[in-house]
């Protein structure tokens, strides 16, 4: 099987007080995995300050003695059309190797939607893109839109409007699968450096969602989940989609519109965009949690 090449676009907060952890544990779910390759990895504002999201990506990085480049982008929406170190590395690579890249993004689109909008090659080159981000049913979110959506709901209309196989990865889907206080204790058994990192940065996150945010004896990894759909797409079912996004204000970045794709209809050639509804939890969260203890 030829290794699949993989940049990823993404926020990452594993460790930062109050802030969700489900980030770095996707990045460990990609490394682990022996039929991808990590290209590198682009900041984008969103759970953290972008600066401080490259500081987490180093650090965890170093932990693991790995070396992938690690590039900071976005501040802001505000930075929305404007280039960076970021969105630089994204166009050059995709541009290096058209058709071979999976771009992965777990935070705000506003790197990826620079990208697109200073490249028209950009979308065209990728191999596909998946999305984490919007929710159809799972409230209040799909009323006022998803965070990583909510925070450039343009971003992410330009980014999921794109001539590209797109697949979005929402809270209904993740929400399937929940980290839980007996997979926790897996890591503690396991002394590693990158355990006894985790631990330390799941314990008070899980403790947070059990008490209360979802209340769900654990919390949901949803970053996780849709890094899972790049290395095993059989763990998901398949549903084409046309869609809209909310562009600005109070529900920025909801999904508006979403309808079964009709391939006899006319469209605007932006390609449907796939969103499963579906996930196989009996096999998702032994391998997300045995890809964690190789480390």
């Amino acid at each position: 099987m030829l290794t699949k090449q993989v940049l990823i676009d993404s926020d990452p907060a594993t460790g930062e007080p109050n802030r969700d952890v489900d980030d770095g544990l996707a990045f460990l779910l990609l490394l682990a995995s022996t039929d991808i390759q990590v290209r590198g990895i682009t900041i984008n504002f969103g759970n953290v300050s972008a600066d401080r999201g490259y500081q987490v990506a180093k650090n965890l990085l170093d932990l693991a003695h790995l070396d992938i480049p690690v590039y900071k982008g976005a501040a802001s929406k505000s930075d929305l059309g404007r280039p960076n170190p970021a969105v630089d590395y994204l166009i050059e690579t995709v541009r290096a190797t058209p058709g071979e890249i999976s771009l992965l993004a777990l935070g705000p689109l506003t790197n990826i939607a620079t990208a697109m909008m200073l490249d028209p090659g950009f979308a065209p080159n990728l191999r596909e893109l998946v999305v984490m981000g919007g929710s159809l049913h799972f409230k209040p979110f799909s009323i006022f839109g998803e965070f990583n959506l909510h925070l450039d709901g343009q971003a992410a209309s330009i980014a999921l409007s794109a001539p590209v196989q797109k697949t979005l990865i929402t809270m209904d889907v993740c929400s399937k699968a929940v980290f839980r206080q007996e997979h926790l204790r897996m890591l503690e058994n396991h002394d590693s450096p990158i355990s006894r990192y985790l631990v330390k940065a799941i314990s008070p996150w899980l403790d947070l969602n059990r008490k209360v945010f979802f209340r769900a004896q654990g919390f949901f990894p949803w970053d996780v989940v849709a890094a899972a759909y790049l290395i095993e797409k059989t763990l998901f079912d398949e549903n084409l989609c046309s869609l809209s996004v909310q562009k600005t204000g109070l529900r920025s970045g909801r999904i508006e519109n979403c309808q079964p794709y009709d391939p006899t209809q006319p469209g605007d050639g932006s390609l449907p965009v796939n969103i499963p509804m579906e996930l196989d939890t009996q096999r998702f969260m032994p391998h997300f949690l045995s890809s964690l203890l190789k480390f």
